[in-house]
């Protein structure tokens, strides 16, 4: 008989409407007493058992309809949990026959909460994906991920179930292979492939599967559990497991867990981070600013620029240059300050206009007026200052004293980092990964993030651990990226600590 009339005949039967066990309740199968009979497919019937000698409970699955390839199915899925003996499969018990018909047991497990409450869909889903990497690990795609399929322990872990599906990957002995031919059964519906709203395309269109099509199942389940309406910073993440083309895919499961964790709070946290950092580094220029020159004119060169970060070892860079820089002394108020500075802006020193945007955006000296800091950061940027350039960045793209615009503001931050400004080195790293007012560009977006990373610059590092974690730019590499978080967090940032926690 061919395929379209084996699907003929399945299709043409359903289970008998009120359908029972065709075990007794009470009845000793080997070692286990039958207990409650939990449900039925078209092939197998399910029952929770105790073992009459040791007093532990699992659940006893047996064979009802052996024809049509179901049971070369069957004893696949036996063999799965027999010989991989993984902790992301069902922990074998035992097999054998009853009047003829094979059975096997397997440890008893619970079902999923049904909704899942969203606050619990990260952290489970980021296990169900090392469950599934675990089994690709092992050298086997599951090809039939549903939630259906997936079980937890008492300890909220997730199983694995029903591997009927299961193919070997690659070459290599396959203790399971022997029985995986025929046609599947899933929902009590013939398909070859999966099941049809969480297979991938390939699956189901051309019989083709990979680890990226348990991926894209993957990406299905976490949609799934979110009943179809994930918070936006998760988009992303299904999106990307869901493409058309494997290839487009995360690489492997373990990838996709870490998206999921180190996604399931806004990814653009880590610009306000970045941003933060670069305010940060604002504010302390106003509250000791450099010693004043006695040339108002003076030009610092990329290595000799106030307030440059060096190595997070050394600390700040110094200047070379033994002329006298801006600076208050320690005894002047912020107004007078300003009205030392005022003068000097006027007359063109970008040094002296930065200064005094700073005052007026932090209200030291001055009455906080934002729009007309951007203006002096406007005439300091003009005058080449980078650390006005990358602060007038900041200001549009946050829309801060002036109009958001993210492309003027990509391109005052390209300004600044290429005169060594560390904070606008991150902020453009930032929008070239994300594609923020420039074409998105992961491998420059990462190399423009290690550069100011390797001078020490926290958000930066931090930037570079998640470029490591979540494959940006660079070659995955879980150890990697916690080296550089944990580089950043000694340096007490906050983003850096956050995403170790949620490790």
């Amino acid at each position: 008989m061919g395929d379209a009339a084996v699907e003929r005949w399945l299709a043409s039967r359903t289970p008998e409407h009120g359908v029972r066990g065709r075990l007794a309740r009470g009845t000793v199968v080997g070692e286990w007493r039958v207990g409650v009979f939990l449900g039925a497919g078209l092939s197998a019937e399910v029952y929770r058992v105790q073992n009459v000698r040791f007093g532990h409970e699992g659940a006893l699955k047996l064979l009802v309809d052996a024809s049509r390839g179901l049971k070369e199915r069957f004893l696949a899925e036996e063999d799965a949990i027999r010989y991989l003996s993984l902790p992301a499969l069902p922990q074998f018990h035992g097999s054998g026959t009853v009047n003829g018909s094979p059975y096997y047991v397997m440890e008893y497990l619970q079902p999923l909460p049904d909704p899942m409450p969203r606050a619990d869909v990260p952290r489970f889903m980021n296990k169900v994906a090392k469950a599934v990497h675990m089994l690709h690990d092992a050298g086997y795609v599951h090809r039939d991920l549903k939630p259906g399929n997936i079980l937890r322990r008492m300890n909220g872990d997730p199983v694995l179930i029903d591997l009927g599906l299961i193919k070997r990957r690659g070459t290599g002995p396959d203790p399971i292979g022997r029985h995986a031919k025929g046609i599947s059964v899933v929902d009590g519906k013939p398909v070859g492939v999966g099941t049809l709203d969480f297979a991938a395309p390939e699956q189901l269109l051309k019989g083709e599967w990979s680890v990226q099509s348990d991926i894209f199942a993957l990406g299905k389940l976490l949609s799934f559990f979110y009943e179809g309406m994930p918070p936006y910073y998760v988009k992303p993440i299904i999106r990307r497991a869901t493409r058309a083309q494997p290839g487009d895919r995360y690489a492997t499961a373990n990838d996709f867990a870490a998206a999921i964790r180190h996604r399931h709070r806004p990814l653009i946290l880590c610009v306000a981070g970045v941003l933060l950092a670069v305010a940060g580094v604002a504010f302390a220029l106003v509250r000791d600013p450099q010693p004043v020159p006695e040339k108002a004119n003076t030009q610092y060169s990329a290595e000799e620029k106030p307030g440059e970060q060096g190595n997070a070892d050394e600390g700040p860079t110094k200047p070379e240059t033994e002329e006298v820089e801006y600076g208050k002394q320690p005894d002047e108020g912020d107004v007078d300050y300003l009205a030392r500075m005022m003068p000097l802006a006027e007359a063109g020193d970008a040094v002296a206009q930065t200064a005094v945007a700073e005052a007026y955006f932090y209200g030291r000296g001055a009455e906080t007026n934002r729009e007309v800091a951007v203006s002096w950061y406007r005439l300091a940027a003009s005058g080449g200052n980078a650390d006005a350039q990358a602060s007038l960045g900041l200001c549009l793209f946050r829309g801060w004293g002036c109009e958001k615009n993210i492309e003027e503001a990509a391109d005052w931050y390209g300004k600044a980092a290429e005169q060594g400004n560390l904070g606008a080195m991150t902020d453009l790293a930032f929008c070239c990964l994300n594609g923020f007012g420039v074409e998105r560009d992961l491998a420059k977006g990462f190399d423009l993030a290690m550069k100011a990373a390797l001078r020490g610059h926290a958000p930066a590092q931090t930037l570079v651990g998640e470029c490591y974690l979540e494959g940006l730019g660079v070659e995955a590499d879980e150890e990697r990226g916690e080296m550089w978080l944990y580089r950043a967090a000694r340096q007490d940032n906050k983003r850096a600590q956050m995403l170790l926690r949620y490790r």
